[in-house]
């Protein structure tokens, strides 16, 4: 009787009171279980047939895969803890600073709104729409020709009528043309952080003042 990963777990109920105290897929439980039926099927074996060296060493190799890959598994689980942890305790330390990552929000306090715009190549012509909480075109800013890399525009708070609006979250789209094509561009957005989740799997999370969700990674610059 040869035996397999699937046999070693079926033991649990018959093993003994010490291994009951012991997570049943701990690598101790599995290696007392295994040793337990290893045992069992000595004491049993047929004598005019008895179990050949190499069947014993090829079990005792697939008993050093499973501990070792449940050894594994509890390091990683045990790092990626202790990172959520860390990257949760630095996240506290960005609570009200301002930060630049990718998105189309714009937040309008006190007559004055700031974003920014990456540019994958030189642009001829760029104009920023600026947009109410319904999608509609309340203001249209002018940026004129802008070089490869990153540009910041300033809207006033005003809409095209020349009326002050009221302060809130607006969004803004960018129409840049090169050469008569539409030119490759990433908007980019200011937000303050204001609170920090812990989104489990996915991280540590940044809250904003644009009542957006920030990770780490999307950063592209702290002020």
């Amino acid at each position: 009787m040869a035996i397999t990963t699937n046999s070693v777990n079926s033991t649990a109920a018959s093993s003994s009171s010490s291994t009951a105290k012991k997570n049943d897929n701990s690598p101790e439980a599995i290696q007392e279980r295994f040793m337990t039926l290893l045992v069992a099927q000595l004491k049993n074996q047929d004598p005019m047939a008895p179990m050949d060296n190499a069947q014993v060493t090829s079990q005792m190799a697939q008993l050093n895969t499973v501990t070792g890959i449940n050894k594994l598994n509890d390091s990683m689980s045990s790092m990626a803890s202790s990172f959520t942890a860390t990257q949760t305790a630095q996240a506290v330390t960005m609570l009200g600073r301002t930060i630049l990552t990718e998105g189309d929000d714009l937040a309008l306090a006190n007559g004055q709104a700031t974003g920014s715009v990456e540019f994958k190549q030189s642009a001829d012509t760029v104009k920023i729409s600026i947009l109410n909480s319904k999608g509609e075109t309340v203001r249209t800013l002018d940026m004129g020709p802008q070089s490869k890399g990153t540009a910041e525009f300033t809207w006033d708070g005003k809409g095209d009528s020349g009326s002050t609006l009221p302060a809130g979250n607006y969004t803004f789209k960018v129409d840049a043309i090169a050469a008569g094509q539409a030119a490759e561009v990433v908007p980019l957005s200011k937000a303050v952080v204001q609170g920090v989740r812990n989104a489990g799997a996915e991280g540590t999370k940044l809250l904003t003042n644009l009542g957006t969700e920030v990770a780490f990674s999307n950063i592209k610059q702290v002020f």
